[in-house]
């Protein structure tokens, strides 16, 4: 598959456009919530490496004879950089900070110094009673959520590869050989159209990317849903008994793997680190995050999903439902979870249906409805 890397100061641009629409939340936000999170770390020494740690990303470039499709990436990566910190503009701590905090956290700043939060969940169904399907909640602490006005405007029909995710990883994770920070969903959408490549692709270069889980799904009607919490081990799981794939917010669906085992010696790593207790917030949510993954694996498992079951699920308040209303698990909990938006496609209906909490934080009895063109 031949390609062309898009000019680096179009990419810069855009991407600098879309910090200025908010920089305190692409800039400062997620320092705040690490510290929300994990009171019990002093900010300063948590974040005391950052600046470093990303500069040594970018000298660790990674060999083009063992990664020979990273080649032309590496100095698009480098060159998108230099544009953005110049059209953003970012000082070198803020673009550290934009690109790095989540793996400078994961690999040293909790490791040498909290929780991570649980985000999202996606849904492929290649059959049901109408039809493929593609759906998704979007999970996150209400701080910062600004309603979309306008959720149709440049809806359209996905086509080819398709990768959907959700945030899911570790406080503390062994930092791995290769920590040059390749565009790895970006490569993977140039240099693959169909699942069976994209897991080839994502398996050689499992190194470089993890801190989230996903659904692959194509044309073909194939699909995938790859576990990567942690950025040394990747778990691909086939469909389930409905046909389809799913993945979870912080979650490891085997605790038999080695990911699995890593996750548990890690999580306790980080609790005994900080003297947290096995009841405290921390393993509280973590349950609570494996109990979502359970009640979508069991619906996934059925031998015939509806849409309406689907839907029901995702949009019905925890804790019989996926829907997060912001519950706090454990008094101790720093921030609430709550469902923002669930977005679903119906491929043959050409159909969208949109969930939307309000800017009071109010999730909508019924869905808007919109028919693509």
């Amino acid at each position: 598959m031949s390609f062309k890397l898009p000019d680096p100061a179009i990419v810069a641009r855009h991407e600098a456009d879309h910090i200025n629409a908010d920089r305190h939340q692409f800039l400062t936000g997620g320092i705040e919530r690490a510290v929300a999170d994990s009171p019990f770390i002093d900010p300063d020494e948590l974040l005391a490496g950052l600046e470093q740690f990303y500069r040594e990303r970018l000298a660790r470039t990674p060999s083009t004879t063992q990664y020979p499709e990273a080649k032309p990436w590496i100095e698009h990566v480098l060159a998108v950089d230099r544009e953005l910190q110049a059209a953003a503009p970012l000082t070198d701590a803020e673009l550290a900070a934009y690109r790095s905090l989540a793996h400078y956290l994961m690999f040293r700043g909790y490791a040498n110094a909290g929780p991570t939060t649980e985000k999202c969940r996606v849904v492929y169904l290649p059959e049901t009673d109408q039809g493929p399907l593609h759906i998704k909640n979007v999970d996150d602490p209400i701080t910062f959520w600004k309603p979309n006005p306008d959720p149709f405007k440049n809806a359209g029909m996905s086509t080819g590869l398709i990768w959907d995710g959700v945030g899911s990883g570790l406080h503390i994770d062994d930092e791995p050989e290769e920590i040059f920070p390749l565009p790895i969903p970006d490569m993977c959408h140039q240099l693959c159209d169909d699942v069976p490549g994209a897991v080839d692709l994502l398996t050689r270069y499992s190194q470089f990317w993890g801190g989230q889980n996903i659904v692959l799904h194509d044309d073909q009607k194939r699909s995938v849903a790859i576990e990567k919490g942690s950025y040394n081990y990747i778990d691909v799981f086939e469909p389930g008994t409905a046909g389809g794939s799913h993945c979870s917010g912080m979650a490891f669906r085997q605790p038999a793997t080695a990911q699995g085992r890593h996750a548990r010696e890690k999580r306790l790593q980080y609790l005994q680190r900080f003297n947290q207790a096995l009841d405290g917030p921390d393993m509280t949510y973590w349950n609570a995050c494996d109990r979502a993954e359970e009640m979508l694996g069991k619906l996934m498992n059925q031998e015939f999903v509806t849409v309406q079951e689907v839907f029901d699920l995702l949009t019905t308040p925890w804790p019989k439902g996926l829907n997060k209303g912001g519950e706090k698990l454990h008094p101790d909990q720093g921030l609430g979870e709550y469902t923002l938006r669930t977005n679903g496609l119906l491929f043959d209906k050409r159909r969208i249906y949109f969930w939307q909490r309000d800017i009071d934080g109010v999730y909508p009895d019924k869905p808007l409805v919109f028919d693509i063109p």
